[in-house]
């Protein structure tokens, strides 16, 4: 009865031994071994002699060690650089009697680079950046703008019989964006943006065209005594990566008594 009980035992503990898994392989003069990671897994596999798989094991990663393995892969960067290209329209307002600017004959464009912070976490980004600026405000009216002594700008009547008549003023300028984003949720497409943007014109001139008879003509009159600096005030709605702007500036484009006030106000999207 001893003996039977004894020999019941070890049968028992040969059992449990052989239902453990082993922890501990050794493997002798392995030529490589092969880790690979997915999200869910982890595949370990050893090459031994004749490149014959001496071991191969799968090991189930749960979310403890799926979140060790992404934080010690890619470390979280706040800042990131966004390339801007927007295209809209100019509404002048508040302009000099006998000033009518045309909305579609006065586009805008500006292109340029942003460098944009986002704190770990944080649903607000904070960016600046540099944009070249293009803006033209064209005339409605039966006038021209042209120069006189005092390098101002006046109206003046076309020729007679002219055809095909344009007159725009064109201002270029180097702007810096100083934009808050806020945005509604960590997967939220939708996201605000306001903020001023500082306008250093640098170039001006008045472009006119006219077609009298046979003949075009192009008159290109430089030296526009404009305000060096401005500033916008603009608003965003952004969609994905599309928006939809609007800039408003308070102050006069062109100096004082120096041609037509009028404050600037413009609209459309940017990418």
């Amino acid at each position: 009865m001893r003996k039977l009980l004894m020999m019941l035992a070890l049968t028992t503990a040969a059992a449990a031994q052989a239902s453990e898994k082993i922890d501990t392989v050794e493997v002798k003069n392995a030529e490589k071994v092969v880790i690979v990671t997915s999200d869910t897994a982890q595949q370990v596999t050893i090459v031994g002699n004749g490149g014959l798989t001496a071991y191969n094991e799968q090991v189930p990663l749960n979310e403890y060690k799926m979140r060790k393995l992404r934080k010690g892969k890619r470390k979280y960067n706040p800042w990131d650089a966004d390339a801007d290209l927007g295209v809209g329209f100019a509404t002048p307002l508040s302009t000099s009697d006998g000033y009518g600017f045309a909305t579609f004959r006065s586009p805008e464009v500006f292109v340029g680079l942003r460098m944009s912070y986002t704190p770990e976490k944080a649903l607000q980004t904070y960016s600046f950046g540099l944009w070249c600026d293009w803006k033209r405000y064209g005339l409605s009216t039966d006038k021209m703008m042209t120069k006189v002594a005092d390098d101002a700008i006046v109206l003046a009547p076309y020729p007679a019989n002219a055809k095909n008549r344009v007159s725009r003023l064109n201002i270029f300028s180097l702007s810096v964006p100083l934009l808050f984003t806020q945005r509604f949720a960590h997967k939220s497409n939708f996201s605000f943006t306001l903020g001023p943007v500082v306008n250093f014109n640098l170039y001006g001139r008045v472009n006119t065209q006219y077609d009298l008879g046979d003949e075009a003509h192009d008159i290109t009159t430089k030296g526009i005594k404009y305000n060096v600096v401005t500033v916008d005030l603009m608003a965003a709605f952004t969609y994905k990566e599309v928006s939809l702007y609007c800039k408003y500036c308070p102050m006069n484009v062109i100096k004082e008594n120096k041609g037509p006030k009028f404050q600037s106000l413009t609209f459309g999207l940017y990418l």
